[in-house]
């Protein structure tokens, strides 16, 4: 994933993290066809905010984080999923970063 996307080496922990949450809500032969969340909790997981890791997105920059001339919005590459709903994991490759 890190070799097709063009990502360096140190976010190895990232591609695990996506690949084990990807396949724990896709379907597994040994569940007949059924995926490991909906067997553990009894509900069909939801995947319609799936994403291709280390596609480019952009983010929201608050106004905190911000001086008033500078973009509201930046570039940022998809690493994976937080468990609170409708949040992302986002790498910023620029110098400028803000953690």
């Amino acid at each position: 994933m890190l070799d097709d996307q063009g990502l360096p080496l140190h976010l190895w922990s990232e591609a695990c993290n996506i690949a084990i949450y990807v396949k724990n809500k896709s379907p597994q032969q040994i569940l007949n066809m059924r995926p490991p969340k909906e067997d553990f909790s009894g509900k069909k997981p939801d995947v319609s905010h799936f994403s291709i890791f280390g596609s480019s997105i952009y983010y929201h920059v608050s106004k905190e984080s911000r001086k008033k001339l500078e973009p509201i919005v930046e570039l940022g590459l998809f690493l994976g999923y937080i468990d609170t709903t409708h949040n992302y994991r986002v790498y910023l490759p620029s110098p400028r970063c803000r953690f």
